[in-house]
């Protein structure tokens, strides 16, 4: 038998990741993170881009984070990785689409709502399932 994996690392890891690949930087309502940064370096971007989204859905599997969660997330963080491949404006799209944060947010909430049922007070780590703009723009825009 598998020992229970610790909820709060895999939440503090998957957070980490989420934050360093869609928000680095902030320059005015903008963000970029490494995710924006290495898109505009032949092959960086997406080998960057699948090695966080496969680190995020491996956590998000150790904490057993629901399969419809994870697959959200994935197909979420396999059409980023697509569309920074197309030469020019796949990097200018992966700059503006923080889809990888989005992926950890929904995992996170995964493991807050996990976490809020085994804790003495449920209301600890709940958290409701973030609904993010799919965009950079100005604070607060909703997609």
């Amino acid at each position: 038998m598998r020992p229970e994996p610790d909820l709060r690392a895999i939440r503090a890891s998957v957070e980490w990741v989420g934050r360093m690949s869609d928000d680095l930087i902030h320059i005015g309502p903008f963000r970029i993170g490494l995710d924006g940064l290495t898109a505009w370096i032949p092959a960086a971007g997406e080998i960057y881009s699948a090695l966080a989204a496969s680190f995020l859905l491996i956590q998000g599997y150790r904490a057993r984070v629901p399969a419809g969660t994870l697959l959200i997330a994935a197909a979420l963080m396999g059409g980023r990785t697509l569309i920074e491949a197309v030469p020019l404006l796949g990097p200018l799209a992966a700059d503006l689409l923080t889809l990888h944060r989005m992926s950890a947010r929904l995992i996170i909430a995964a493991i807050d709502r996990r976490l809020a049922a085994e804790s003495d007070h449920p209301t600890a780590y709940a958290t409701p399932v973030p609904r993010l703009p799919l965009w950079r723009g100005r604070a607060g825009a909703q997609a």
